[in-house]
């Protein structure tokens, strides 16, 4: 069995390194090994654990000061999704606040900024540099990098936070067409914090194809959501109760983590193909 596996596995890395990198295939099989040298599972998890405790924080702290009703943002993800009343239930008694503390849960979400939300930054970093194999030296500037990009994305959750508040009852319809927006925004947010963490030793064209693939995949993400959330919130509150229902928004949230993690990862081997095919097409221009 064991030699029947070696042979297997050496014939699967033999067809892989035969794949033309700049076929869809060959990058298809650059991307995966870009992924495992960047451990995708690893900082897919890594993001993924920031997001819920430095960053959901604060987006409870800002519909706090947004609304005045404890339970408005409850009730607008509710109608936002169309939840039935079983998960609706389920949903205010994990999210609908009394807003009888805001001073305090500010100062909660600050203290998990620092302490926790700087590694959101730090954690992109990582990828990007193992994904381009580049040696970054450390900077003290590396903080208020980190910073910057917390800060950007707390920028993002704020204009959702509108977006939900304004658009509440409007038609399925116009939200939809929202969606080019979005995805235009997450698209210069992901370019913007690449160059940046990467110090802007990668070319903007070489980093934009894995920019417009992550905003493109998140949309379609929140898309997806809107179809099966409610379900999959359902699923495991229906074994482990409320404590069920954070498992089920934390994988939610880590699918998002590592749709990121993936398309990054896939950056280099985009950028490959297009010099390959660039410099094939080259000669031939030459000749006319």
């Amino acid at each position: 069995m064991r030699s029947r596996y070696q042979q297997l596995a050496k014939r699967a890395e033999g067809w892989a390194d035969a794949q033309d990198p700049a076929a869809a295939r060959g990058v298809a099989v650059a991307g995966w090994r870009s992924y495992r040298s960047v451990d995708g599972p690893l900082q897919s998890a890594l993001l993924s654990l920031y997001i819920l405790v430095a960053v959901l924080p604060s987006l409870l702290v800002m519909e706090e000061y947004l609304n005045d009703n404890p339970r408005a943002l409850a009730d607008n993800v509710i109608r936002h999704y169309g939840f039935d009343e079983q998960t609706s239930t389920l949903f205010r008694g994990m999210f609908a606040n009394t807003a009888n503390h805001r001073l305090g849960s500010a100062l909660l979400a600050v203290a998990g900024a620092l302490f926790f939300g700087l590694g959101f930054g730090r954690v992109l970093q990582i990828i990007y540099v193992r994904a381009w194999r580049l040696s970054l030296p450390a900077r003290r500037s590396d903080q208020a990098r980190y910073a910057t990009v917390l800060a950007g994305v707390y920028g993002l959750l704020l204009l959702f936070l509108v977006q939900v508040k304004e658009l509440i009852d409007a038609p399925l319809w116009l939200v939809a067409t929202l969606a080019p927006g979005w995805a235009g925004v997450l698209f210069l947010f992901f370019l913007w914090a690449a160059r940046m963490l990467t110090y802007t030793l990668v070319p903007t064209r070489d980093l934009a194809p894995a920019a417009a693939a992550t905003a493109i995949g998140l949309v379609a993400l929140m898309g997806l959501s809107r179809l099966l959330f409610q379900f999959w919130l359902n699923l495991y509150a229906a074994d482990y109760g409320a404590f069920g229902g954070v498992m089920a928004i934390y994988f939610w949230i880590l699918f998002s983590a590592a749709v990121i993690v993936a398309t990054a990862s896939l950056s280099p081997a985009l950028a490959e193909r297009r010099r390959l095919r660039a410099a094939r097409e080259a000669p031939a221009v030459t000749r006319v």
